[in-house]
């Protein structure tokens, strides 16, 4: 099944319902799927209902599924590492898109051992790019990852464990939050590819103003008195040994639970600074949506003095 250019295994995840004797489910969509809610459903041989909270990721699960006998998730892939309370079933959306890998881009690469990488939705055409680069005898490497990654050189926007030793390395996908955060991971220029433009570019201008931005976050903080932490109730993201390391190491901190973590609801909590124990993505990428400064619980040390700023690292869930 085709839906907005990705491609799902429907029948697959009806398999999987019939097997478990499933007779009612619950269907959890990302917000760029969920007015295709209906085409799901459709295909579903069983009662649906549909989950209208947050979907951010693999991650962020409903805390319940009432008395659904289990719980699909439509977009992503399984994260390990965490078992939620009911049976998940993961409806992956593969890209669809077909694209001409660019013969300028290829040449930059002959003669070099190269690391590839991806998000689900585009290992095929990561998988492609492998195809030309190995026709013009380019050694290429993928690397496995820790448990939290499914599928060998898979990125997240929280983990990139897949990162190997490499004379160069690309990023198949679109957007520029994976290839930043993986290029600030191994400390080495990501070269992007984007399947769908066919744009190809690197990393290197978006790293430098990321670390600049989080540089002023950690000057600005190191004059602030007292820190909230905050720790997410989303099951994949929940770092609480983290936070309760933190909070007895410095007494003037308070930690505070959050579910739907936006600006609003952070902002009017009145704190100058908060440690972000959340998704790494709420503090390197949407940390100018808060007035309130967002650290990762690295920057934090940096701030007390315990870590030096060249010590700073791409904060990670493991």
């Amino acid at each position: 099944m085709i839906v907005s250019g990705y491609r799902f295994d429907i029948d697959k995840a009806n398999q999987k319902l019939e097997q478990m004797g499933a007779q009612k489910v619950m269907l959890q969509l990302p917000d760029g799927l969920r007015r295709k809610s209906n085409v799901f459903i459709e295909n579903l041989n069983i009662d649906v209902e549909l989950w209208g909270g947050s979907c951010y990721g693999a991650c962020d699960l409903p805390g319940s599924i009432g008395d659904a006998d289990a719980l699909i998730h439509v977009g992503h892939s399984k994260i390990c590492g965490f078992k939620p309370e009911y049976p998940v079933i993961y409806l992956e959306g593969k890209s669809t898109v077909d694209f001409e890998v660019p013969e300028s881009f290829v040449e930059k690469f002959i003669g070099k051992r190269v690391a590839l990488y991806s998000t689900v939705q585009y290992i095929d055409q990561r998988d492609k790019l492998a195809e030309v680069l190995s026709e013009k005898k380019v050694d290429t490497v993928i690397g496995e990852g820790d448990r939290r990654i499914t599928y060998p050189g898979q990125v997240l926007g929280c983990n990139y464990s897949a990162g190997v030793d490499a004379d160069e390395h690309i990023y198949v996908g679109t957007g520029n939050f994976h290839p930043i955060g993986l290029a600030l991971s191994i400390g080495k220029t990501v070269h992007i590819l984007n399947p769908v433009t066919e744009f190809w570019g690197t990393t290197d201008s978006m790293v430098d103003k990321l670390l600049r931005r989080r540089f002023a976050s950690i000057v600005i903080s190191e004059e602030h008195d007292s820190f909230a932490i905050l720790i997410s109730k989303k099951i994949g993201q929940d770092r609480r040994e983290l936070a309760e390391h933190l909070k007895s190491k410095y007494k003037n901190c308070i930690i505070i639970h959050m579910d739907e973590i936006t600006p609003e609801r952070v902002d009017s909590l009145g704190f100058e600074s908060m440690v972000n124990t959340a998704c790494p993505r709420l503090t390197l990428d949407d940390s100018i949506r808060f007035k309130t400064v967002m650290l990762t619980p690295q920057e934090f040390l940096i701030t007390k003095k315990e870590l030096s700023w060249e010590n700073w690292e791409m904060d990670e869930i493991k």
